[in-house]
Parts: C-alpha cells; structure tokens; sequence
C-alpha cells in the first residue's frame, strides 16, 4: 500500500508547489517594486488600506494552511507598514483563522485523506506527541520557534482533543510570536529601539513559560527539536 500510495502523495504535493510557483512568478512583477518602494506602499496603503489589511489576513492564513511563506516573515511585513499593534492584529486574525480550518479540515477529511496530503511518518510523529503530552505539547510548541507548530495543527485535528480548548491554548500561544515579529518589523520601519526591546522581552517571556509548562508536562524541549525534521 505504501509503494502505491506514494506517487499519488508526490504528486499532489507536485502540483500543489507548481501552482504556487506559478502564482508567485505571475505575481512577482507586479508586487516587487511595490514592496521595495516605501513612498508608493505609503501612497498606495493611504488608499487601499482594507485592501491591505485584507491581504496581510488572508496571507497569514494561507502560510498556516499550506505554509508557502514563513509566517515570521509576514510578520515584519505587517509590523513593518501597519505598525506593531495594527499589524499584530492583522497577523493574529489571519493566524487564527488558519488554525482553525486546519483543524476542523482534519477532522473533517479525516486520516485518509490527509496522508494523501502529508507525509504520512511525520504525520505519524505528531500524533505520537500529542498522545503522550496532550495540550500541553501544542503550548510549548507554539510557544518556541523552529518547532513543528503548523503540523501539529493538523494533528490534533485527528486527535480525541476537544477542538475548542485546542484551538483557545494554541491561538494564545501563536499571539506571543505574533507580537514579536510585529515588533520588529516595527522597528525595521521605524528604527525605534523599543520595538526591538519589546521583542526581546517577548522572547524571553515566552521561553521561561514554555520551559516551565514543559517542566510541569515532563516533556523535554529538546525532544521537539529532535522531531524537527516532521515540519511541513
């Protein structure tokens, strides 16, 4: 089955990437000189500002999703021409968003379906820890950077775990690294070094919280890292 069932997880997985490459290199062109120039972004957000707004939610979402860009960067991005609050807001609303469709998508299409879309050993992985550490494996992730975060969101959407208290610890969690990125992105905009300052402490806050929900789980961070190579 496995022999079989491969072909067809590369191949979706192909097309998925063909049509994003795609999309990006149509798009390119057109967005390049708009990102670069600061004064036509200004000129250009003082009248499509919802437009842009929209666009900074809807990305966020996609990254979680199917993860075509990484969601620090679209952070900065947002930090970097909404400022750190709006842009926080705009990053959180659209990272929710993501978390929660991935979650009831899995629920919804179920282990088959999935495996035909992921790969199936680190799918495998992600359940394991989720079943061995419960709610507590989703903080700490979410928590940490570098970690499997998005895969997970998946997973537990597969797992028995109620959606809605998943969905509340994860959302939550996702809001320290929101802030974070925003806060630099902040700082790259506006050279204010208390961006950066409130990044670190950020930093720091979300590591000391991760450690002791860690301790109090009996999970080592170090085992994440070590199951680094399941991330999408």
């Amino acid at each position: 089955m496995e022999g079989k069932g491969f072909p067809r997880e590369l191949t979706i997985r192909a097309i998925l990437l063909i049509g994003l490459l795609a999309a990006g290199l149509l798009a390119l062109p057109h967005l390049w000189p708009l990102v670069t120039d600061r004064e036509r972004v200004e000129a250009w957000l003082a009248t499509n500002r919802a437009v842009g707004g929209l666009a900074i939610v809807a990305l966020n979402a996609l990254q979680v999703i199917v993860a075509p860009l990484p969601g620090a960067l679209l952070g900065w991005i947002s930090g970097y021409w909404f400022g750190p609050w709006w842009g926080s807001l705009l990053t959180w609303v659209g990272v929710s968003l993501g978390n929660a469709l991935t979650m009831i998508l899995a629920r919804r299409l179920g282990r088959p379906l999935l495996i035909a879309l992921l790969p199936k050993e680190r799918l495998d992985r992600a359940e394991r820890l989720i079943r061995r550490y419960g709610l507590a494996v989703v903080v700490v992730a979410f928590l940490l950077p570098f970690t499997p975060d998005d895969l997970l969101a998946w997973a537990i959407g597969l797992s028995p775990l109620p959606l809605i208290p998943a969905f509340t610890m994860s959302t939550l969690a996702r809001l320290i690294h929101v802030l974070i990125a925003n806060a630099i992105g902040a700082y790259l905009g506006s050279g204010e070094l208390r961006w950066l300052g409130m990044a670190g402490l950020l930093s720091l806050g979300a590591f000391l919280l991760a450690w002791r929900i860690a301790q109090l789980a009996h999970l080592s961070p170090a085992e994440l890292y070590r199951e680094k190579d399941f991330e999408l």
